[in-house]
């Protein structure tokens, strides 16, 4: 019998919960990527332009990874790139897409990386951090691997529900779920405590937060499967899913703001907004 890993009491149970064994090939299949702009956005941010090393927390399948080693302005500059992950399916599934000789992956948390004193010119988390429950500890982490002049970026691929109204509706329609999985809070921006913390404060610049608008094709399909991998849905009984299913099914026929692309094959443009938070150390005294 395998031991079980030294990190599982620091993982947020719903984030286990949602995204764990059986789960992590569907949210590699149906997640979006990023779009290259989002990612132009964070390589402006980050002052260095050779031999970069990054270490990206909560790399999960690796979806951002890919498309960062992809994308022309990141491609030939990254000289190491450490990933980090708690969840056991998540890596490997992350083993399996990302093959690049730069890459290395590991188990670990916001709080607990194992990388070495000083080492990093960027820590970035794509659609994670808001899982981070020790957020002194991850700061204090955050000081220790970062370089004097490095870089942290928070960002999540977020639909544009508050300028669409059919995203907005099927928000509405999840929300409930979401709420219920998380004991009736809504603690999607409990990580924004971590600008109050002294740790932050002393070492960091005020934050400089940018959305950054994009669109992704899509079948009713794919959105729908996309909408089960959100951690509230995720967990809820077959049955229960299927009346999620119905729910999107009549929001989409209803078709408020919504673009087709081919409406004949269910095919249609899904707007994000997706909201990226960049953090610079301050220079040392």
């Amino acid at each position: 019998m395998a031991s079980p890993s030294p990190f599982s009491g620091k993982v947020h149970p719903i984030s286990a919960a949602g995204f764990g064994p059986g789960k992590s090939e569907l949210y590699d299949k149906v997640r979006p990527g990023y779009a290259p702009q989002v990612l132009s956005h964070i390589r402006k941010a980050v002052s260095k332009k050779e031999g970069l090393k990054i270490v990206e927390i909560g790399c999960g399948s690796g979806i951002f990874t890919r498309a960062l080693l992809a994308h022309p302005e990141w491609s030939t500059s990254v000289a190491e790139l450490k990933c980090i992950d708690p969840n056991e399916g998540m890596r490997a599934v992350f083993a399996s897409t990302v093959k690049d000789s730069r890459v290395s992956l590991s188990e670990g948390t916001f709080d607990e990386t194992d990388v070495p004193d000083g080492w990093a010119d960027l820590i970035v988390s794509a659609s994670a951090f808001h899982w981070c429950s020790e957020l002194e500890g991850a700061i204090n982490e955050f000081s220790r691997i970062l370089k004097s002049d490095g870089t942290i970026c928070f960002l999540w691929n977020s639909q544009d529900k508050k300028n669409t109204a059919w995203i907005r509706q099927i928000h509405e329609l999840c929300d409930p779920h979401q709420k219920v999985a998380a004991s009736g809070k809504d603690t999607f921006n409990n990580w924004r405590r971590i600008f109050d913390l002294p740790q932050y404060k002393a070492n960091f610049s005020e934050p400089e937060e940018t959305i950054v608008p994009s669109t992704e094709t899509r079948t009713v399909e794919s959105l729908t499967l996309h909408v089960f991998t959100r951690s509230g849905v995720a967990i809820l009984p077959d049955e229960e899913k299927e009346k999620v299913r119905e729910g999107i099914k009549v929001i989409v026929q209803r078709g408020d703001e919504l673009v087709w692309v081919n409406k004949k094959e269910g095919i249609l443009e899904v707007p994000f907004a997706t909201p990226i938070v960049v953090i610079q150390r301050q220079a040392l005294q």
